[in-house]
């Protein structure tokens, strides 16, 4: 009886090894939130818009990015935010392929008739890249990108 106890205690410590939150992390899709600032004057008469998140190898010229994530938003003002999911194997998704080691670049990109006079063109509420490129960093968890 002795012996069957002790088998059962083994048995079950071995088979809660593979058990959800026994200490191995499952790997999820993480959330990069990009808050988007700018000129608080803007006015917003569509509040529909649409940003994505792209990646392209940083040792590669004139390749086309790749679209990792595309999000479609709500603002009625500015700051907003809006969240990015990453893809826990994103970096396999990049064309041309990256090796291990490589850098990769990642940048956000706006689509929004801010206006709502049918198209996107200066007189809507742009990313402002006199003031700063939009990259971002996917191991952050909070960006900044500046409107204008």
């Amino acid at each position: 009886m002795k012996s069957f106890a002790l088998f059962s205690l083994g048995a079950l410590l071995f088979a809660s090894c593979g058990l959800k939150g026994s200490g191995e992390a499952e790997k999820q899709p993480s959330l990069m939130t990009v808050e988007f600032k700018g000129e608080a004057d803007s006015t917003i008469t569509n509040p529909k818009g649409k940003m994505k998140l792209f990646a392209v190898p940083e040792n590669v010229a004139d390749v086309e990015a790749t679209l990792l994530d595309e999000v479609d938003f709500e603002a009625a003002t500015i700051p907003f935010s809006v969240e990015f999911n990453i893809p826990v194997d994103h970096t396999s998704l990049i064309k041309p392929a990256i090796n291990e080691g490589d850098k990769v670049k990642y940048y956000v990109a706006m689509d929004w008739d801010s206006n709502g006079d049918g198209k996107v063109d200066s007189t809507d509420v742009l990313i402002d890249f006199d003031r700063q490129f939009p990259n971002v960093d996917v191991t952050q968890l909070h960006q900044e990108v500046f409107l204008k």
